[in-house]
């Protein structure tokens, strides 16, 4: 903890910030090491100062977070309003400017603390983007349980399963591996392949069917992500040339990771956008509309988070990142497909975590 402290430390002083409010149940979770905050609701707030960690909460968690170490827990209650509490903390550490998390601050918290000290608008997600070797295991573990649910369920899908019931399944085998869902599964059958992120319904599963999978497990916070296209019956032609099409161009991504990686001597500082022009490319030279979302996304605490793979993407892969590649081709009323696998980057080499058959 006292490393990402640090290194957020040192992030501050680059954008003149006397310290930061973190507001984020993820970044609250990342920071203080204690999980047990909704991350629907707003019931912990972090203040990070040069000298202090404070961790505002109300008096439902006080028996929970008054052991954390290294942070000095404090209570609000209806004796002692949040504002208040706030507004005392900041006198004390003599904040003269206090960062903010930009895209997660709401209307009614900005208002109050812009009355009591000068704000900085900040983004602090991509500090996440290295992860230790323990977080990677922790990701390595929740592809395991997702590789298996996988396995378990292919031979239970039968002709006249809805989506839903497969998506049903998935959940329950990865429950019984003492992990929880990093997402709702999305399940999709034939025509509603080519929707990217469907929503599982009560379609049934018929002869010949193409049946897209996307789902992912979680443990100890940490989140895996897979997709996996594969066919019931024989597929068509079209089928066929689509899926191989999407597998090289998947592949093809993998290879520019591999030469760069070889090439690379010092610092890896692969851009971003240059992987995922390689999928892309190869996708459009195919004849086919270009992939209508990012070839792939940072994953950890939370399923999307930074680096991003994407055109636009001024992000830079580097050693101890966890990605997806996932790239897909998408036919409106007919049927899509999509490979997604994820991957890290490891002495120079890249690994790949999620290793279910692909068909």
């Amino acid at each position: 903890m006292n490393t990402r402290l640090k290194l957020l430390r040192s992030f501050l002083k680059t954008k003149r910030a006397s310290g930061i409010l973190i507001t984020s149940p993820i970044s609250v979770q990342y920071y203080t090491g204690f999980a047990g905050f909704s991350n629907e609701e707003r019931e912990g707030f972090v203040l990070v100062t040069p000298d202090s960690v404070f961790l505002l909460t109300s008096t439902l968690y006080a028996g929970a977070v008054k052991s954390l170490p290294g942070i000095t827990s404090r209570i609000y209650s209806s004796d002692m309003p949040f504002h208040t509490l706030l507004r005392d903390t900041l006198k004390q550490t003599e904040m003269t400017s206090l960062g903010v998390e930009a895209h997660n601050l709401t209307l009614s918290e900005y208002t109050l603390v812009r009355k009591l000290t000068k704000i900085v608008p900040l983004q602090i997600r991509h500090l996440r983007m290295k992860k230790t070797p323990d977080e990677i295991n922790r990701i390595q573990r929740a592809c395991t349980v997702a590789d298996r649910a996988l396995h378990l369920t292919k031979p239970r899908i039968k002709v006249g399963m809805t989506e839903k019931d497969i998506a049903s399944l998935l959940e329950q085998e990865i429950r019984s591996q003492n992990a929880t869902i990093s997402f709702r599964p999305i399940v999709a059958f034939g025509i509603n392949a080519a929707i990217p992120h469907h929503l599982s319904s009560t379609q049934k599963l018929k002869n010949n069917d193409l049946i897209l999978i996307d789902f992912g497990a979680k443990i100890d916070g940490y989140c895996s992500d897979m997709t996996r296209t594969f066919f019931i019956g024989t597929p068509t032609k079209e089928q066929q040339h689509v899926y191989e099409i999407v597998a090289v161009a998947q592949e093809a991504a993998i290879r520019f990771l591999e030469e760069k990686l070889n090439k690379t001597k010092g610092e890896i500082r692969i851009k971003a956008s240059d992987v995922d022009a390689i999928s892309r490319n190869y996708v459009i030279q195919k004849g086919y509309p270009t992939i209508p979302h990012s070839l792939g996304h940072g994953i950890g605490l939370e399923v999307h988070e930074p680096p991003y793979i994407g055109p636009s993407s001024s992000d830079l892969l580097s050693e101890g990142m966890v990605f997806s590649i996932e790239p897909g081709v998408y036919i409106p009323e007919k049927f899509g497909v999509r490979i997604e696998d994820l991957f890290t980057i490891q002495n120079h080499s890249i690994v790949q975590l999620t290793n279910a058959p692909k068909i």
